[in-house]
């Protein structure tokens, strides 16, 4: 059995996850990942995202903190997960048979954490190096361990990644989840007026959408019917990146983390090993 060794201070992966610039490519994450058949029929018929979607990202967020950053609680939130998504499955519009945890299916939501990180990092941070793309690389295959994923099905190098990025990729397509993200606002949170939430939603989606246009392969714009940025629309784009980058220099820790990552930033810091699991615990 293959050695499952959860993500440490040392890791990109820690530097990245929790830090609030990578929100820029998040809903970027949603579209590309619901664009996977199985992932996108899965969400559509199993998922709690349209009637309760403050409370899908809380709980989807401290997953994601406690795989990071949860110490050996990641590898029992991995095990979670898997059980969790075993009854997630059905037939979709097109009467196939899908699974969440079809192999191709479950690897393909795990390979766009590597290559959103690497969009990140050169769109809105600082270009990774040869040497800091296999970190990435060793650490992502780390956490597919973690996550559950067998060592077989997960690429052993980073040219066997983009083959199967690229394998996989050319299944990608449209769907109505998919297009739900791309153009509708969630329900308003209790108390909140539907107008406040739609005159927010209105330039964040705009904003989504230009994102997507810009940072996705060509195929996958045009078949979720996304026009190519224009001249003007990247230049605001790259401004958006400068901005990130510079933020990125200037913005103290307490800034630029959210809180459960910078809690177990801090607490590797004073090398507190057992509080960084107890950090992970109020998940």
């Amino acid at each position: 059995m293959t050695d499952v060794t959860p993500l440490g201070p040392e890791t990109i992966f820690w530097r990245l996850t929790g830090d609030w610039r990578t929100m820029l490519l998040a809903g970027r994450a949603l579209v590309m990942q619901t664009a996977y058949p199985a992932v996108g029929a899965g969400v559509g018929e199993h998922s709690v995202y349209k009637t309760d979607p403050y409370g899908r990202l809380d709980r989807t967020m401290r997953s994601v903190m406690a795989q990071v950053y949860g110490g050996e609680q990641a590898v029992e939130e991995g095990r979670r997960l898997r059980e969790m998504h075993r009854d997630i499955k059905g037939v979709d519009a097109k009467g196939r048979r899908y699974s969440a945890l079809n192999p191709d299916a479950y690897l393909w939501v795990h390979a766009t954490a590597f290559e959103r990180f690497l969009v990140f990092l050169e769109r809105f941070d600082r270009p990774a190096s040869q040497a800091e793309t296999q970190q990435l690389f060793d650490e992502w295959r780390r956490l597919g361990l973690v996550l559950g994923i067998p060592d077989r099905q997960l690429p052993r190098t980073v040219p066997e990644f983009w083959e199967t990025w690229d394998r996989l990729v050319a299944n990608l397509e449209d769907n109505p989840v998919v297009q739900d993200l791309l153009h509708n606002a969630p329900k308003p949170p209790p108390g909140v007026p539907e107008p406040v939430v739609r005159a927010i939603a209105v330039p964040v989606l705009a904003l989504r959408r230009r994102l997507v246009a810009w940072t996705v392969p060509d195929a996958l714009r045009e078949a979720i019917g996304l026009a190519p940025v224009t001249p003007v629309e990247e230049g605001l784009l790259r401004a958006i990146g400068v901005a990130s980058r510079l933020a990125g220099r200037v913005l103290p820790e307490r800034l630029r983390y959210v809180p459960m990552a910078r809690e177990a930033r801090q607490r590797a810091l004073r090398g507190d090993a057992d509080g960084i699991v107890a950090a992970a615990r109020v998940l």
